[in-house]
């Protein structure tokens, strides 16, 4: 009964919150990309050249196949993202509420609108924060390592940072410490970065122009997934005990 609450109320809470991360995406983010593409295409003609010329493509994440799909500009890229995002909505939705359920019918902590104000900016922390310290988010044109290699650092840096605010959070004071060393750990590692500069254009304007879009781009795309979050983290704590602990928690003290 809790597990079909709690995926009943993950894909509302989801829909709801990934429509509104699309909604400002659409306002502040995408025309810093779509500016940000303007610059790429003025050097992905020498670029191609240069590999068709060697018959070997260097290892960027920012190199382009001309045979990979990708959405058209326009309403069907706007779609995928915004798919996307109200499928992440759910996911996250339901990872949260469960741990909330859990926690609360062990009777670690009670949830209410204002520890779901906690959990949302736990989980800004987690998973925009700490992988954005080491691999801040990029835009078009950035020189960036390989993706395989960032994407297993930016799953952990998430995996630490999590581990490390839950033992903040709920371990005993004396472990406290702990949780500080997991969340240090990545950044210890060090995050996979290329030599060099970090935008390769040639043109020192066109940099200046990057390097100023990929602050603006940072920005909003941090505002972003802050409200996001806080969205996501006080609905789930309001839903929690409106609809997927109607009548459990009542039952479950007079029990104890």
């Amino acid at each position: 009964m809790v597990f079909r609450r709690i995926i009943f109320n993950a894909v509302f809470i989801g829909l709801a919150a990934g429509l509104l991360l699309s909604l400002i995406q659409v306002i502040g983010v995408s025309p810093i990309i779509f500016e940000a593409e303007t610059f790429e295409v003025v050097e992905e003609a020498p670029a191609a050249a240069a590999h068709d010329h060697h018959g070997v493509e260097e290892s960027s994440g920012h190199h382009h196949d001309a045979e990979a799909w990708a959405p058209e500009d326009g309403a069907e890229r706007t779609l995928y993202t915004v798919a996307s995002n109200v499928l992440a909505g759910i996911g996250f939705a339901s990872v949260v509420l469960a741990l909330m359920s859990q926690l609360q019918l062990q009777g670690i902590t009670q949830v209410n609108v204002q520890k779901g104000l906690l959990w949302g900016l736990a989980g800004f922390a987690v998973f925009f924060v700490a992988p954005g310290i080491g691999l801040p988010p990029e835009i078009p044109g950035t020189e960036a390592a390989v993706i395989e290699n960032r994407q297993l650092w930016w799953l952990f840096a998430v995996v630490c940072a999590a581990i490390g605010l839950a033992v903040m959070a709920f371990a005993p004071i004396k472990l406290k410490i702990l949780g500080a060393l997991s969340i240090a750990l990545p950044y210890i590692v060090g995050a996979p970065h290329v030599d060099g500069p970090e935008f390769a254009h040639p043109d020192p304007a066109a940099v200046a122009s990057l390097t100023e879009l990929h602050f603006q781009f940072i920005m909003a795309s941090g505002i972003a997934n802050l409200i996001f979050w806080i969205v996501l983290g006080i609905a789930c704590a309001w839903a929690l005990n409106l609809w997927v602990h109607k009548d459990i928690d009542a039952h479950v003290s007079s029990a104890a």
